[in-house]
């Protein structure tokens, strides 16, 4: 499968971008490498897993980038097709990956010059609010009592018991209170808040009934009055509101960037937009923050009465902060300009502005991807400019291609079941007569059957085997 896929890609001479990472699992590190291409040359790309490759060597740049170059030419990818082919590397932004001196991503730009270093943007927003919690007073108060939350349910099945008594008692359903910012994904912050915001009056009937139940020590019960105190406070009402706001849009930003289809102008079309919705809420506030602000006027949340107090987190601080690291980690690109133009959303609407737009970059794009720059510039022409072209020309629509979007076994095993067919579609015939002519004895008898009907192939996996 993985032979046929590659003669495939180079049989199409389809450009190829890569997508590396490393993990550590019972002490050993591991490289995976997926390859993103247009498999069929028809101008839909597909996202391939290649290979796993311990890191027996290490985890320095050298190590990385030797195992790199030895996993695309084990698999068949020679020197010669990449460098006309390899176009970009997308990381997590590691900086063994790519610092600007000998690293991975220095020695690949030494090799294939036209290669583009793309950091994963979801990795991009998650440092952006790591920045903004790290410089705004109040976050850190907010972050340590969720902490102390987390680690009162996860340690203790007493007190997960009495939790989901008392929600049974109000009628509620609980929410898993995990961790908060000690993961690198907020979504998983964004189900904690919301999770501590939906099990509010729960929590509050436990601390309270906890603080006064006799059988416990001292200790325990000024633990659970303190908690009690704190989740009573008004000001931890608004900062539990302002943060579940700024977290839902951050999560539906970062799913949104997981999309398949999604690409890399798209992309920054929708951070754009999220920062343009956060510099609205910096001011009025989110849903859950005109809520809160009512229920606190009230004096009442949720059914637990509110001690006035004012919120560490202080709103259009955090929320100027977290639109400032947005635009200084996510910024538009050299790559995002020269893309702009392929997509008609940008297309300026004046007739005269529009005849000359785009020029200067889809001609720095075609250069980078070594295709003619002067067929490019006029397709782009007569796209823009003739009723009678809706779509692309040939080099042009190569330029706009977007996504529709023991280690050796291991390696093997992940290949076959992620780009592999459905069991089954699964002919063991030649394996068995492989098998029996090695002198094996067959145990079963079930393969001498009729072969199962063929299913529709997938479109991708069909390219494969």
């Amino acid at each position: 499968m993985q032979k046929k896929f590659v003669s495939n890609v180079k049989k199409a001479q389809s450009k190829i971008s890569i997508t590396i990472d490393e993990s550590t699992v019972h002490g050993r590190a591991y490289m995976i490498l997926y390859v993103r291409c247009d498999v069929r040359g028809k101008g839909d790309v597909d996202n391939v897993f290649l290979d796993l490759k311990e890191l027996a060597q290490g985890t320095d740049a050298e190590s990385i980038y030797n195992s790199l170059r030895e996993a695309l030419r084990d698999a068949g990818f020679d020197d010669e097709f990449l460098f006309i082919n390899l176009i970009s590397i997308a990381t997590d932004g590691a900086s063994v990956l790519t610092g600007k001196n000998c690293e991975v991503i220095a020695r690949l730009k030494q090799d294939f010059p036209k290669i583009q270093s793309i950091h994963c943007l979801c990795h991009r927003l998650e440092l952006a609010v790591h920045d903004s919690l790290k410089r705004v007073a109040g976050c850190n108060h907010f972050e340590i009592f969720v902490s102390k939350l987390y680690t009162l349910y996860n340690q203790s099945a007493k007190n997960v018991r009495l939790l989901e008594e008392a929600a049974a008692e109000l009628n509620m359903q609980l929410l898993k209170i995990g961790q908060i910012f000690t993961i690198r994904w907020v979504s998983s912050s964004f189900r904690t808040v919301k999770a501590v915001w939906n099990n509010y009056p729960a929590l509050a009937s436990h601390f309270k009934v906890a603080s006064e139940d006799p059988s416990r020590n001292d200790t325990e019960r000024k633990k659970f009055l303190g908690l009690h105190k704190q989740l009573s406070n008004a000001g931890f009402v608004a900062d539990l509101a302002c943060m579940k706001d700024m977290l839902r849009e951050l999560q539906a930003l970062s799913l949104r960037l997981q999309q398949r289809d999604i690409d890399i102008v798209s992309a920054n079309c929708q951070i754009q937009q999220c920062i343009d919705v956060l510099s609205a809420m910096k001011e009025c506030g989110g849903k859950s923050a005109q809520k809160a602000e009512e229920r606190i006027t009230q004096g009442l949340f949720k059914g637990l009465e509110l001690v006035e107090s004012s919120g560490k987190i202080k709103r259009g601080q955090f929320y100027q902060s977290v639109i400032d690291n947005l635009k200084k980690r996510m910024p538009e690109s050299d790559l995002v300009n020269m893309l702009k133009p392929l997509n008609k959303r940008f297309w300026p609407q004046d007739r005269n502005a529009l005849i000359l737009y785009g020029k200067k970059e889809i001609r720095a794009l075609a250069k980078a991807l070594g295709e003619s720059a002067s067929e490019a510039v006029q397709e782009l022409r007569d796209w823009k400019l003739q009723d009678a072209a809706p779509a692309p020309g040939k080099t042009l629509e190569k330029l706009k291609t977007r996504n529709r979007l023991r280690e050796a076994s291991i390696s093997s095993l992940l290949f076959v079941d992620l780009n592999g067919p459905p069991l089954e579609r699964f002919d063991p015939t030649l394996f068995i007569t492989s098998w029996l002519k090695s002198g094996h004895r067959l145990s079963t008898s079930w393969a001498s059957g009729p072969r199962a009907k063929a299913a529709e192939p997938r479109p991708l996996w069909s390219l494969l085997c």
